[in-house]
C-alpha cells in the first residue's frame, strides 16, 4: 500500500517544477494518438495540421524559464536580445519552410504513396534524456514506422517533450527514411 501511495505522489509531482500552461500547448495524452495524427497528416498531405502539432514554442519557453542552470541563464540572456529574437524567428521560419517543402514536393518525390494503404506500422523510442538539468521533463526521440503496401518500409523521425503526462511534438523530419 505504501508503494502505491509513493508512486501516486510521484506521478502527481511530475513536472511540478515547471510553470506549465496546458492551454498554450498542443499536447497528446499518448504517443499512439500523436502518431495517429501525424500519419493522418502525412497521408492526407495536411501541412497545416503538422504545423499546428509543432506549435509548442510556448512550452519550450516555459521550460527555459523554469530552468535554473548556468546554460539556461545564458540562453535567457541571449533570447532577450534583438539577435536572440531574430534567431528564434529564423528557426521558426526554417521549420515552416522545411515542412512546406516536404509536403509540397518532397513527399511525392520520395515515394509514390498509395494513400488508401498508407498506415503506421508502429513506433520506437530511439533515445530519451532530461530536457534540462533539474527539470523532470524529458526529451524523447521517436521513429515512426510507415507502410504503404508497396513492399518498402519507411521511417519518420520526430522529437517530443514528455511532461505532465502529455506528449508535445517539437520537431519533425523534412523527409522519410527508406528502410
Amino acid at each position: 500500500m505504501r508503494m502505491i501511495l509513493l508512486v501516486f505522489c510521484y506521478s502527481l509531482s511530475a513536472c511540478s517544477d515547471i510553470d506549465y500552461h496546458a492551454e498554450n500547448y498542443k499536447a497528446f495524452s499518448s504517443m499512439d494518438k500523436m502518431v495517429e495524427q501525424i500519419v493522418e497528416s502525412l497521408k492526407t498531405g495536411d501541412e497545416d495540421s503538422m504545423l499546428s502539432m509543432l506549435n509548442n514554442d510556448a512550452l519550450i519557453f516555459d521550460l527555459l524559464n523554469s530552468s535554473k542552470g548556468k546554460d539556461a541563464a545564458k540562453t535567457k540572456a541571449f533570447l532577450s536580445t534583438k539577435q536572440g529574437r531574430l534567431s528564434i524567428s529564423r528557426k521558426e521560419m526554417s521549420r515552416k519552410q522545411r515542412i512546406n517543402a516536404f509536403f509540397g514536393s518532397g513527399l511525392a518525390t520520395q515515394i509514390k504513396i498509395n494513400k488508401q494503404a498508407f498506415k503506421s506500422a508502429g513506433f520506437n523510442m530511439e533515445k530519451e534524456a532530461p530536457y534540462s538539468e533539474g527539470l523532470s521533463a524529458q526529451i524523447q526521440f521517436y521513429r515512426i514506422m510507415l507502410d504503404n503496401a508497396d513492399d518498402k518500409k519507411y521511417a519518420y523521425d520526430i522529437e517530443v517533450i514528455y511532461c505532465k503526462g502529455n506528449y508535445h511534438l517539437i520537431e519533425a523530419a523534412g523527409f522519410l527514411n527508406l528502410l
